[in-house]
């Protein structure tokens, strides 16, 4: 860059990245997530969701689909509400 030329925006910006990349400010990793609620009060939740959801299945297919289709809506919403879901590849 010229020395009368004052930096632009951008130049400074691709500046500022280039010294945290140098400096290592880049790769600081974020702390573990922290349920919560514990694995026994999910796997409770997950257990009554996946009944409840069965149940309005089981409204909507043999009696009121409305029913049915309350009972699994509002199942759903309790368990993703509280953070639960089925994922076999969690590891905590």
């Amino acid at each position: 860059m010229a020395q009368h030329a004052a930096p632009t925006t951008l130049e400074t910006t691709v500046n500022n990245l280039t010294n945290e990349c140098e400096d290592g400010q880049d790769n600081q990793q974020p702390t573990a997530y922290t349920p919560v609620f514990s694995k026994g009060v999910r796997t409770v939740v997950y257990v009554a969701g996946l009944i409840a959801s069965c149940v309005g299945l089981g409204f909507m297919t043999f009696g009121d689909a409305a029913i049915g289709g309350y009972i699994s809506t509002v199942a759903g919403f309790i368990a993703s509400g509280l953070g639960v879901a089925y994922n076999p590849l969690r590891r905590d």
